[in-house]
């Protein structure tokens, strides 16, 4: 399957909605198989209340997608990266690190 910048950003910021409105269940299914609970370990992720969030890079490098976003909650601002796979011709995540938010700016 040949996909684009476009497919991923379009799921990436699908994604990044999911965890500002809360949507647990589609922020999962968004991970690749497998990946959970182990992608999260060691990395800080919004837990609850998430006031918003700045898409500040996305980009596709051959079968990889990359996101990178800043999320803003009432603790304070998590920069977080995320590498995706194409998985049977869906963009799934795999990987989560954090980033400087300040960084991004």
């Amino acid at each position: 399957m040949t996909t684009t910048t476009s497919d991923f950003e379009t799921t990436y910021r699908r994604h990044v909605d999911g965890v500002v409105s809360g949507d647990l269940k589609a922020v999962l299914a968004d991970m690749a198989p497998g990946s959970v609970p182990a992608v999260f370990v060691g990395v800080q992720v919004p837990r609850a209340d998430v006031d918003g969030a700045e898409i500040v890079s996305v980009r596709v490098d051959g079968d990889r997608g990359v996101g990178e976003a800043v999320y803003a909650t009432p603790d304070g601002t998590i920069g977080l990266r995320s590498g995706w796979a194409l998985v049977d011709g869906a963009w799934k995540a795999d990987i989560l690190e954090n980033f400087d938010p300040s960084s991004a700016r």
